[in-house]
């Protein structure tokens, strides 16, 4: 008996093989076509209003974030936007951080240390983890409408007390994000 690997095939092989596998799946598709037709609906009405994001980073402590799209956070929530910068990484890769400051509250640093309203909330490194050169933000000041301070919960986390980040504007924001694990 032959086996047949991907490297044997060739283009008329794998479209019979194709046809065949369509062929014997037909049965199935025909008697369990409206759940499938019925599944994809779900999906597709779930992926109109959230998306799930994964956490590959150490700036925040979990790892599965449900996002809410096109919902604004308030204070305290996790929100998912778009990197506004290209420095490490690519321009409008997806960020999720935590909002700490909203329109109308006042951000001050002092010897590289970030407040918001008064309370501290980072320290701003001269050079990333991987030893660049990073520039502080020098926002002083108060948050303007449709602006929002972002802090991830690690010390080195890259948010807005960088230049690189700054503030989020609120077209930058994908969603609201809720910790699942």
């Amino acid at each position: 008996m032959k086996t047949i690997n991907l490297k044997s095939l060739n283009t008329i092989d794998a479209w019979l093989w194709c046809m065949a596998r369509l062929d014997a799946m037909h049965a199935h598709l025909v008697r369990y076509g409206m759940a499938y037709i019925a599944l994809l609906f779900g999906y597709w009405a779930f992926s109109m209003k959230f998306e799930m994001n994964i956490n590959v980073s150490n700036s925040l402590s979990g790892t599965l974030y449900l996002v809410e799209k096109r919902s604004l956070p308030s204070r305290d929530d996790y929100a998912a936007f778009y990197y506004p910068s290209d420095f490490i990484y690519p321009k409008n890769a997806r960020f999720l951080k935590r909002v700490v400051g909203v329109a109308g509250d006042t951000v001050e640093s002092k010897d590289h240390q970030f407040f918001v309203n008064g309370k501290p909330v980072g320290k701003a490194m001269p050079v990333t983890s991987e030893g660049k050169p990073i520039d502080e933000s020098d926002f002083n000041g108060v948050i303007p409408a449709g602006h929002y301070y972002m802090m991830g919960d690690h010390p080195k986390s890259l948010d807005s007390r960088y230049k690189v980040v700054g503030l989020v504007s609120d077209q930058m924001i994908i969603g609201r994000g809720y910790r699942l694990f």
